[in-house]
């Protein structure tokens, strides 16, 4: 699907950026985790033509410097290269204001790595047991923790 709008996130769009996110992931951000990031930074939702909201992402920004804190797309609509055009679409909106964007993703999330890795971001370490996760042992699932790859990329002026 290759339409779709990238447009500034509002506190209106709050509860559809919370059903995706619950759907998405099994530790969602909080109701509070996302109005302290329309406070506090850059973030943008995706909709398709339909005007539904089918995606987002959210960025701290510090001086020259962007940190990419959650990009989603909603399990409805992935597998279809939205995170893509998404991730290609937000990386031009930042690049004449940013010289530098970060990125934490989990250790298991190999299709959000190999994206980021096409775009020309690097692996630059492992954060240890930064992320809650689900841990199975001995047949038995139990809340545990998960590490979180570190990621940049130099951004150039177009």
């Amino acid at each position: 699907m290759s339409d779709f709008f990238v447009r500034a996130m509002s506190e209106t769009d709050l509860p559809d950026v919370l059903a995706i996110e619950r759907k998405a992931y099994a530790f969602p951000w909080s109701q509070k985790g996302f109005e302290n990031a329309l406070d506090q930074g850059l973030n943008f939702v995706f909709e398709n033509p339909q005007k539904q909201i089918i995606g987002y992402g959210c960025f701290l920004t510090v001086l020259d410097e962007a940190t990419l804190m959650n990009l989603c797309i909603s399990p409805d609509y992935q597998g279809q290269g939205i995170a893509k055009s998404a991730l290609k679409q937000l990386l031009e909106k930042l690049q004449d204001n940013f010289q530098f964007i970060y990125l934490e993703v989990r250790e298991s999330n190999r299709p959000a790595r190999n994206l980021y890795t096409k775009f020309g971001f690097s692996e630059d370490g492992i954060r240890k047991n930064y992320y809650p996760a689900w841990i199975k042992k001995d047949g038995v699932q139990t809340e545990g923790r998960e590490d979180a790859v570190l990621m940049s990329k130099a951004l150039s002026k177009s």
